[in-house]
């Protein structure tokens, strides 16, 4: 049977009855849970060989198949034509050359920019193979050893790792380049006929039940840039090209995680981590080495946790790097936050507020005192939304204060102070001097202790408006956190204006938006009411979004005035649910519950989404 081009690979064994319904419907279970590909899956569980799934790949990229195993090990010079960190994160080999002609073994031969990249290097024409992932490692490692102190050396050299630590400039010429996620498209490639050996033995049972596509994620494998080819420094080179890939995904955060016998590497894109390809292990240790250094860090603390900060130029963007380095049971896993500041948004017009919310929150910020708390789940906006209404409220008659730990954003016209325990300026000295200097309108980043928060809780009644945010994934929850602080309930009820609770969600992939009909169980749950059908929609998952279906965010908000029985339930420390149908019986309050449903059926974010986000 001729297997259509374009088709998943779970879809091809389907057809071709390599494997049944159920099988592929447990594999693709499993893979939501593991983060692998399905054609792992299936080979893991023995449903499928290595051989018939990359036979099928093959026939998919309309590129065959060359089990490495059975082919004699590459000469030294053919070795030479390639960088070894090259082959290593791209899952290339060559394995053979006739005249002006490589034959290339790849993991992933629809990635054009890494095979452009290598007929620029070599000046010469590829013969591509697919070859597994594993197979490639293998031949990797019997024709290299990549030794750490080896590693170390590099580390030292003074040429571009100089340069690059006192000037971080990461722009680079090279050309524009994308993920695994955004290779070439299938209908793009000739189409071929299914391989002759991956036709199975015996017949499989067929399935009766009608076949269920699933989106299938796929690691994003960030190509190396044509620095990369030429550099001659792997950890430098390294390190660039994952910034300048991260940061064309669109991810905010990135992830090194060393292990026993591996060093994994993860995006957080859209809220969501995803994993990179890894490097070799023996990179972790000499980039925790050169990253503290970049950061100015202890370079002899490597049995602490510490925290640096970089700013770099990623091709000709402003970006701010927070890195946290935590020692781990097999190394150091480092996190590093990046926040582009040319895409920051500081107009409270361009949050995403609804036009009612809007109105009420610009009434909010007209009144000459209060508190007004910005509260949300890490990493959902809430500095960004602290800043955008500092900036909003800033005038040339007020005296405008900030006091944060990290200054992300520069305004021109605000007194921005830097927290550094170090040096003695804490959140609360920094309050106190603002106070002093007789500061209109001030935001402290975040009311984390009792000292500072009861300070700013007695500021607010002799005539100062505040902004701060707090952790907290509900209003609710944020009352209470403040309550059992020690604070005088008095004193929270009558400083606190109002909170302003928020979150971010997916939005569906415009490339592979479809429409499904929605049952009757969760049309009940999103509160629509009616007998009619409700359709809603979701991402298929495509070469756009990486496979995940969804690209981008918005932000979601709920608006609390605080009113008379709202007060009077933190007055005399009620429950949660008390304090809870208070805030439900505010007049006009829609919960952010609510709005999440409402973008669901507006077609804006999945029912999936939904879940994750509002529960």
């Amino acid at each position: 049977m001729a297997t259509a081009k374009g088709h998943r690979i779970g879809e091809m064994l389907l057809d071709e009855e390599i494997i049944t319904q159920e099988q592929l419907q447990e594999c693709l279970r499993e893979q939501k849970t593991t983060g692998e590909k399905v054609g792992q899956v299936l080979v893991r569980k023995g449903y499928v060989s290595l051989e018939v799934l990359m036979a099928f790949l093959g026939t998919q990229m309309n590129v065959p198949y060359l089990p490495l195993a059975g082919v004699s090990k590459p000469a030294a010079a053919l070795m030479k034509l390639l960088p070894e960190q090259l082959m290593r994160s791209q899952q290339v080999i060559p394995v053979d050359k006739k005249g002006n002609t490589i034959m290339l073994a790849m993991a992933d031969p629809t990635n054009v920019f890494v095979t452009d990249d290598i007929k620029l290097a070599t000046r010469c024409d590829l013969e591509l193979r697919l070859s597994s992932e594993s197979e490639i490692k293998a031949a990797l490692d019997e024709n290299f050893g990549f030794q750490e102190e080896d590693t170390g050396e590099l580390v030292k050299s003074s040429g571009i790792d100089e340069d690059f630590g006192a000037a971080p400039d990461l722009s680079m010429p090279a050309k524009p380049m994308v993920g695994a996620g955004m290779a070439r498209p299938a209908a793009a490639r000739p189409a071929a006929a299914r391989p002759a050996a991956a036709r199975p033995t015996a017949a499989r049972p067929t399935a009766a039940a009608p076949k269920a596509v699933v989106p299938e994620p796929e690691p994003i494998t960030p190509p190396l840039t044509a620095q990369v080819m030429g550099g001659d420094t792997p950890v430098i080179n390294f390190l660039t090209n994952i910034l300048v890939e991260a940061n064309k995904a669109g991810a905010t955060d990135i992830h090194f995680e060393p292990y026993e016998k591996s060093f994994r590497i993860r995006w957080r894109i859209d809220g969501v981590l995803r994993e990179v390809q890894s490097p070799p292990r023996s990179l972790a240790n000499a980039l925790a080495t050169k990253l503290r250094t970049m950061a100015e860090m202890d370079t002899q603390g490597k049995g602490i946790a510490q925290y640096g900060r970089l700013k770099l130029k990623i091709p000709g963007k402003d970006v701010s790097i927070s890195i946290l380095i935590l020692p781990t049971m097999w190394g150091e896993k480092i996190v590093m936050h990046m926040l582009n500041l040319e895409n920051v948004i500081l107009n409270i017009e361009k949050l995403g507020m609804e036009p009612s919310q809007l109105e009420l929150y610009r009434r909010v910020l007209q009144q000459p005192y209060g508190l007004v708390l910005i509260t949300g789940p890490k990493a959902s906006g809430k500095t960004t939304t602290a800043y955008a209404t500092l900036n909003s409220i800033n005038l040339p008659t007020k005296n405008v204060s900030s006091v944060d730990e990290l200054v992300d954003y520069s305004l021109p016209g605000i007194n921005q102070v830097v927290v550094n325990e170090k040096r003695g300026m804490t959140y609360a000295n920094g309050v106190r001097a603002m106070l002093e200097q007789d500061s209109d309108i001030m935001l402290v980043g975040e009311m984390q202790d009792a000292e500072t928060s009861r300070m700013i809780l007695d500021a607010v009644p002799t005539g100062h408006l505040i902004i701060s945010t707090l952790h907290a994934s509900n209003p609710v929850t944020a009352l209470q956190y403040l309550m059992n602080m020690d604070i005088e309930p008095y004193l929270l009820s009558s400083a606190l204006t109002a909170i302003v609770n928020q979150k971010l969600v997916r939005v569906i992939c415009p490339k592979c938006k479809e429409i499904h009909e929605a049952s009757a169980e969760i049309t009940k749950f999103l509160g629509i009411g009616g007998s009619k059908k409700t359709v809603l929609y979701r991402g298929r998952g495509c070469t756009q979004c990486s496979q995940t279906g969804f690209r981008g965010r918005q932000a979601v908000f709920e608006i609390i005035l605080l009113t008379e029985s709202v007060r009077e339930a933190i007055i005399n420390r009620q429950s949660a649910a008390v304090v809870k149908k208070a805030i439900e019986n505010i007049p006009g309050y829609t919960s952010l519950r609510r709005l999440v449903a409402q973008r669901v059926i507006n077609g804006v974010t999945s029912y999936e989404e939904f879940l994750r986000v509002a529960g």
